[in-house]
């Protein structure tokens, strides 16, 4: 299940990378990220009133508050804008690799915050990322560099 969904996880970091390849040398990093970001909010708010009506709003707490608008600043507008960027500066091959740093950042953080040591697979499975950054980001491995 878990190979299903990383798999998932990458055809939309591909997707949403090289869907904005066409339009950001024209409306740069920051404008594909505010456009990106309202489209998205459009769509959420129609689940959000397809699936859960209009009343759902009604129950929303502060903390759900605090946490969709960091949800909505920090993880999407920032990490677009920064995402973009680097698109822009080292092109869509060499940036679609720093997507492998994830699963090393979700181990590691998964420690730090307290959770249970990942089993020995886990960290052939980072290292074997590692590794293949490493390879793929090296000086004149394709691309620019």
């Amino acid at each position: 299940m878990g190979l299903l969904w990383a798999l998932v996880t990458f055809a939309c970091e591909a997707g949403f990378t090289l869907l904005a390849m066409p339009v950001l040398g024209r409306v740069g990093p920051l404008g594909v990220s505010v456009h990106s970001t309202w489209m998205a909010a459009l769509v959420f708010a129609a689940g959000g009133l397809f699936f859960e009506g209009p009343s759902a709003v009604l129950r929303l707490s502060a903390d759900d508050l605090f946490a969709g608008a960091y949800l909505a600043v920090a993880v999407t507008a920032v990490a677009f804008v920064l995402w973009y960027t680097c698109v822009s500066r080292l092109g869509a091959a060499r940036a679609g690799l720093l997507t492998g740093i994830a699963p090393i950042a979700a181990a590691v953080t998964g420690v730090l915050m307290g959770g249970a040591m990942p089993r020995p697979l886990v960290w052939a499975g980072v290292l074997t990322v590692a590794c293949g950054l490493g390879l793929g980001l090296r000086r004149g491995a394709g691309g620019r560099g």
